[in-house]
């Protein structure tokens, strides 16, 4: 069994993470509890979702928790477009974490059908 830290899809999830939670500590964006509380749950999901399908060691069960942190992951997308619509962070820190959660988008999209077409 591979480590979970050699996973791309999981040590990106946790960079988007870190990325999107840092957005909701800083002016005005903190301000907006409805809003940062969505982000860190969902970016928060996206990690602890791969991890968990991955211990539990089989191929359906890690593939369902793929796709509930793919649906975490374009949750976030979504709650930072909003962000950057409505001006609540810098736009720099934005675009950075909306390029990595698309980025984790497309990882967790090909992961899954990677293991789809091995079973």
């Amino acid at each position: 069994m591979r480590r979970l830290d050699s996973l791309l899809a999981w040590t990106n999830g946790r960079t988007v993470a870190r990325a999107a939670y840092r957005l909701t500590l800083v002016e005005p964006l903190w301000k907006h509890f409805g809003v940062s509380d969505q982000i860190r749950r969902a970016c928060a999901s996206i990690p602890a979702n791969i991890a968990e399908g991955y211990a539990l060691g089989t191929t359906p069960q890690f593939i369902r928790h793929l796709q509930i942190a793919l649906g975490s992951a374009t949750e976030l997308a979504t709650h930072l477009e909003l962000v950057k619509d409505l001006e609540l962070a810098p736009r720099e820190d934005i675009e950075q974490a909306l390029a990595l959660s698309n980025q984790e988008i497309g990882l967790l999209i090909g992961l899954v059908y990677s293991l789809r077409g091995r079973r």
